[in-house]
């Protein structure tokens, strides 16, 4: 699988949010870096343990700009939100487990199958309503 390449096609328009997108893509394509068949899960704690951390940060500060702008489908985001951050927290609990070529690959479809395309489509769905926040920092 090919590292993911930030380009302004997944800007939401909010930097703070392109910012912590472009991080959690780091991550992503740190893991894509480490391989997949590396017989070590040693390697993959502090992954899961940041991007455990990260989606959590980044999760909040969506929702709060999210909230403030009114969009209207924030439940819904939430609950994607959440689905992702149980997902994470379920292969971390498989951390001990002696099957950690499958636990990396379940990681990269995790991440490339929901956070990549959470970024191009979910989060893009907000983007009209938070258009204005660039605007309001620039003041």
């Amino acid at each position: 699988m090919d590292h993911v390449v930030w380009d302004e096609s997944m800007s939401v328009g909010v930097g703070i949010l392109d910012t912590d997108h472009k991080r959690l893509l780091e991550m992503f394509n740190g893991l894509l870096k480490t391989g997949v068949a590396t017989k070590s899960k040693d390697d993959l704690i502090p992954l899961i343990e940041g991007l455990r951390d990260y989606t959590n940060v980044h999760f909040r500060r969506e929702e709060a700009f999210m909230e403030r702008h009114g969009f209207p489908d924030l439940e819904a985001h939430k609950a994607a939100h959440r689905y992702f951050v149980d997902e994470v927290e379920k292969l971390g609990g498989e951390l001990d487990g002696d099957h950690t070529m499958m636990l990396r690959i379940d990681l990269i479809l995790l991440l490339k199958e929901w956070l990549i395309e959470h970024i191009q489509t979910t989060d893009k769905q907000y983007q009209p309503y938070l258009l204005s926040e660039e605007t309001e920092q620039a003041e």
